[in-house]
């Protein structure tokens, strides 16, 4: 094949261009001087994904979230169990919350990369301190208290090999589906029924759903954290003007809601925001500069459209809970 046969190949096929030289199909999107866009949806730099989000879906939960972020897709379902504790451990067990991020219908055991975004999941949750424990603790007992479980599946581009691309929407799956959540009332059983442990005897706990309560958040409904992502993507010398000054900001874009192969092995550098629509709350910023340098001036981009994410991302949910 020749080289203006190929050239007309890949021009003919932007699946194939996509495939086999990534960050030159991306480069050519981003450096069209009038308004730059992302293939293959045509985004802005700056546009989120839509997102779209239902709660209380699933039977057998204590709460339950869909949320969809344009092609990516995560499912949580909150359960709980009984532990033993006497509260001071540091392990975060007694009225703790752990998560399980996997693929759907993936099978053999966790990838590092979801196993990293379990524990992602639930350094994060304990960080920002979603939930006073102490509603989990087990009335009329010393040292029992409930333990939450987050089971999250992740469909679409975020199943498919990209789980960077899963982050945000986990994140956000474990949000509502927390906001979700009813507790039912855990009480030991009147009949002083025990049950054998590895320590003894302990008394049988019951539970009332039809005295269940709402988790009640440490964040008001309009203040909420969210994961909120974003790319810097770098444009390359040749793609650049006879008159492009090497400073220019022209030269530099920071990128919105990264999704997909494409846009992940493009950009030079990745900032990661924990925020909340606040203009006062930052809960963390994670950086990776990667090929490129990160800014101030990225880093205040980054704030101001995370927060206006937040902000929408507020919405959405609030319309959600309002119907279940």
């Amino acid at each position: 094949m020749t080289t203006g046969s190929f050239a007309d190949t890949l021009s003919s096929n932007p699946d194939l261009f996509a495939g086999i030289l990534p960050e030159v199909y991306f480069s050519k999107y981003l450096s069209l001087p009038s308004s730059p866009a992302r293939p293959p949806s045509l985004r802005g730099v700056h546009e989120f994904r839509h997102c779209t989000m239902h709660a209380g879906a699933l039977a057998h939960t204590l709460g339950s979230a869909v949320v969809r972020m344009g092609n990516s897709i995560a499912v949580c379902g909150i359960t709980a169990y009984v532990v033993d504790s006497d509260g001071d451990d540091d392990d975060g067990v007694a009225g703790g919350l752990f998560t399980n991020v996997d693929a759907l219908g993936r099978t053999g055991p966790p990838t590092p990369e979801l196993m990293s975004m379990s524990e992602w999941m639930v350094a994060t949750a304990r960080s920002v301190k979603l939930y006073d424990r102490e509603q989990l603790r087990v009335a009329g007992t010393a040292q029992q208290w409930l333990t939450l479980q987050a089971q999250i599946q992740l469909l679409g581009s975020s199943q498919q090999g990209q789980q960077q691309d899963g982050y945000d929407v986990a994140w956000a799956a474990l949000i509502a589906g927390l906001r979700a959540t009813r507790l039912p009332r855990a009480v030991v059983a009147d009949d002083e029924e025990s049950r054998t442990a590895d320590f003894g005897t302990e008394p049988e706990i019951k539970f009332d759903r039809a005295q269940a309560s709402r988790l009640v958040l440490n964040y008001a409904d309009d203040s909420l954290p969210w994961c909120v992502n974003f790319g810097v993507w770098q444009r390359r010398r040749q793609d650049r003007g006879d008159d492009d000054d090497d400073d220019d900001d022209d030269n530099e874009l920071v990128l919105a809601d990264l999704e997909g192969r494409v846009e992940q092995a493009s950009v030079d550098g990745r900032i990661s925001i924990i925020t909340t629509a606040n203009d006062k709350t930052i809960e963390s910023i994670s950086v990776a500069a990667g090929k490129t340098t990160i800014t101030k001036r990225h880093v205040q981009k980054c704030i101001e459209l995370a927060r206006a994410r937040a902000g929408e991302l507020n919405q959405i949910l609030g319309q959600v809970v309002k119907e279940i």
